[in-house]
C-alpha cells in the first residue's frame, strides 16, 4: 500500500539553513545519494549561495532570537508506489509543489528542489513561515 510522506524541520539559524542547503545542493558529502545521478536533480535556484540569499531576502529585518526562520519540507511517497518512473511521478511532484505554494503563498516558498539521485525521488523545499500580514508565524 502506497502512502504520502511529509516531513518538516524548523530551521532557527542561518547556519542550520546553510547546512541543510549544502545537503540539498550536494556541496557536502551525501552518502545516501548516487553521485552518478546527481545531475538529474532539479533545483529552482542554481546554487547553494543563491538559495541562501533568497531565503535571507525574504526574512524580516527583525526576528526573534529563538524564532523559526525557515521550514524545510521533504515531500515524497512510499518507495513501493507504482508511480515512480512514470508520468505519475512528474504529476505527483508538481502537485506537491502547488500544494506548498497554496498553503504558504508562492512568495514564501524560497526554493524547491527535486532530488532524483536518492533511492526514492522527493521534493525538498524551503519556506519562510510568514502569515498573510507578513509577520513571521
Amino acid at each position: 500500500m502506497a502512502y504520502c510522506i511529509l516531513r518538516t524541520a524548523k530551521l532557527k539559524t542561518i547556519g542550520s539553513i546553510s547546512g541543510s542547503l549544502a545537503h540539498t545542493y550536494r556541496t557536502i558529502e551525501t552518502p545516501n545519494a548516487d553521485s552518478s545521478r546527481t545531475h538529474l536533480n532539479d533545483n529552482s535556484l542554481p546554487s547553494h549561495q543563491q538559495a541562501l540569499q533568497a531565503i535571507k531576502d525574504k526574512l524580516p529585518e527583525k526576528t526573534r532570537k529563538n524564532g523559526v526562520l525557515c521550514i524545510e519540507y521533504l515531500i515524497t511517497a512510499s518507495p513501493d508506489w507504482s508511480g515512480w518512473g512514470t508520468d505519475k511521478q512528474e504529476q505527483y511532484l508538481a502537485d506537491a509543489r502547488q500544494w506548498l505554494e497554496q498553503r504558504h503563498g508562492s512568495d514564501n516558498v524560497a526554493m524547491v528542489g527535486i532530488q532524483l539521485d536518492e533511492t526514492t525521488p522527493h521534493i525538498v523545499a524551503y519556506v519562510i513561515p510568514k502569515d498573510p500580514k507578513g509577520k513571521m508565524n
